[in-house]
């Protein structure tokens, strides 16, 4: 059976997640690369050093999301969300991003910068504007 989550299983898996899959396009070319992410219950947080992703982001800021559980071909939930990338530029918003996807003690894998978190990391939130999640379970 395929089924739709409800409101609080779609936050239980965004919570319990930290790396999902963005999806943007530019240009008829869609591109889709996994993430680093934190949730704070509004939008989705996330980091990248200059490239295609934030070019594409910059160019055209409508973006979708999804993090997905996979039990086994027929067990499996997973949340999509639709929302617009937001660079974040002032002090404030950073310090928060930077807080969230560091939480727990976790250092985010930076592939490109060797020192951390700094002002060559661009941050930024996907503003959510829709969100939905489906399930599939044999025994339903």
């Amino acid at each position: 059976m395929i089924g739709l989550l409800s409101e609080e299983e779609v936050e239980s898996v965004l919570r319990r997640h930290r790396v999902g899959r963005l999806a943007c396009s530019t240009n008829d070319r869609p591109y889709l690369v996994p993430i680093d992410f934190a949730y704070d219950g509004s939008a989705i947080y996330g980091y990248s050093s200059t490239g295609r992703k934030l070019a594409i982001m910059r160019e055209n800021p409508l973006v979708c999301f999804e993090v997905d559980e996979i039990e086994g071909p027929s067990s499996w939930r997973s949340v999509v969300i639709e929302g617009q990338f937001e660079e974040l530029t002032d002090d404030k918003s950073r310090q928060y991003a930077r807080r969230l996807l560091t939480q727990n003690g976790e250092i985010p894998v930076l592939r490109t910068i060797m020192d951390g978190l700094n002002e060559h990391v661009v941050l930024y939130r996907i503003n959510i504007s829709e969100r939905a999640g489906r399930f599939e379970r044999r025994d339903a």
